[in-house]
Order: C-alpha cells, then structure tokens, then sequence
C-alpha cells in the first residue's frame, strides 16, 4: 500500500526526466533533501508545471517511493519573483542552492537550516539594486556552513589555541587560512614548518570581517570599519573572504560548484 506525506518544502534543483517527468530535488524542514519525480510536469497542460521551478515553496502532497518519491500535488505557498529581475541575486541564489544541495541531509529534520535558507533569499530580493552583494553573499554561505557543521574555525588559532586578535593597525599582518585543518592559524606558530597546508592568508580586515559574520548586521560592521579603511577596501576583503569560503567548500567535497563561476561574472570579479 502506498504511503504518501504532506510536506512544505523549497524546490532547489529540477531536470529532465524521461519523456515528460521532471526529477526534482526539494529542501524541507522536516525531511530535509528530497529527491522526486513530479510525473507529466513537463507537459504543457500540467497543473504541475508552473509550480516546479526552483526557489518556489510548494505544498506537496508525496507518494513515498522506493528509490524516488513521486510528487502527485504542489500549491505554491511562497516565490522571490524579484530575484529573477537582478542577475547578480539571482546566480547568488542559485549558488546558495547548490551548496545546500551539497551539505544538507537527506530526509532528516533541517527546520534551522531551512528558515535560515528563506530569510535570505528574502533580504536578498529586497536589497537595493546598487548594493554590493558580495558580503550578504559571504554571510550567506558562511551561514549554511554554520548549521551545516562545517564552518572554519575563526575565533582561536588552531595551533596553539589563543584566542584570534586581528591587528588592524598593520597592513602587512596576515594569518593563515589551513582548508584542511579548518580554521585559522597564527604564522608564527608554524615555526617553519614548511609542511603545515595553508592555503591562504588574510589580512587583519578580513579576519575581523570573517570573525563579525556570525553574529553581527552587515551595516554595523561596515559603519565601524569605515573609520579605519576605505570602502575599496572593505569592498576587496569582503570579495577575498567569498573566494576563499568558496575554495574552503570545494576542497571539503572534492570538486567544482558549477554555480561559482557564474557568480564570479555575474558580480563583475576581476580574475583572481
């Protein structure tokens, strides 16, 4: 006897399947990562069709499957129509989507994860059309990795475990970014250990803009840094920490985002 369930869920990946069935991947509280068939949704006269497009919230009336679900009803409870009317929040949140296509779990409950998912695609879809994206985009994935479980360490140095003190005061400062240790580490803790694998290093700003991520509004970190450096350059430290989240998440799965170069061109980024 066929078993079905009720669930709401954000629709983040759809593609052809077979003649005239789209294989649709949802996100839902409840269930987290979903994968199912929506049957005939690619015919014309489907009651399914408008509603299966990525970034809508449906209500789902699913069949429980063997290896994939079957999709029998949606009713389009929530869509960010205004994300398709600006390039730049649009590849923003088609990335987003894809990095929680990555890290999200497959049918276990990610009610924290998904909120957190819808409140940004709905600040996105209101920001100004002259706003710089670049460090809503940085909250964003440093966010996900957050409640995903894999977020770098950014408060203590992973070496020697002191607290993490940009120095703002000296241009030259760096720390160095180790992917695969997954935090930060002091330079001078590596006592020439040419081995250690840093990847990358940030100045004092970004360290300080990466560290504000978490738990401060994006306009306050940006009034107070104002004071000390230029808006270029907090505009080039937000853009260096997004790169290099971006690089941090394709080493831990393994491979390319497809969607990180088109945020590249859709943001304008110059070639690294």
């Amino acid at each position: 006897m066929s078993q079905t369930y009720q669930t709401t869920a954000i629709i983040l990946k759809q593609k052809p399947f077979g003649e005239n069935d789209l294989l649709v991947t949802i996100f839902s509280p409840e269930r987290g990562l979903v994968r199912a068939i929506a049957p005939g949704a690619r015919k014309y006269k489907s009651r399914l069709r408008g509603r299966i497009q990525p970034l809508v919230i449906n209500e789902f009336l699913v069949v429980k499957g063997t290896s994939l679900d079957r999709l029998i009803q949606a009713e389009t409870k929530e869509s960010y129509p205004k994300l398709s009317q600006n390039l730049g929040k649009l590849t923003i949140s088609q990335y987003l989507a894809e990095i929680i296509l990555n890290l999200a779990l497959i049918e276990q409950p990610q009610q924290e994860l998904y909120n957190t998912f819808n409140r940004y695609l709905k600040t996105l879809e209101q920001l100004d059309i002259k706003s710089n994206l670049t460090p809503h985009l940085a909250q964003g994935v440093f966010n996900v990795l957050t409640l995903t479980g894999i977020a770098p360490e950014v408060n203590y140095c992973l070496r020697n475990q002191t607290p993490l003190i940009p120095n703002l005061s000296q241009s030259h400062w760096r720390i160095g970014f180790s992917f695969y240790h997954g935090g930060f580490i002091e330079l001078s803790a590596l006592n020439n250990d040419k081995k250690e694998p840093i990847n990358a290093k940030f100045s004092g700003l970004e360290l300080c803009l990466l560290q504000c991520l978490a738990h401060r509004n994006l306009e306050n970190i940006e009034k107070e840094i104002k004071q000390i450096y230029s808006q270029k350059d907090i505009d080039r430290a937000w853009m260096n920490i997004e790169r290099n989240l971006t690089k941090y998440i394709e080493f831990y799965l393994g491979y390319t985002l497809k969607s990180a170069e088109m945020v590249n061109f859709a943001l304008n980024y110059p070639a690294p």
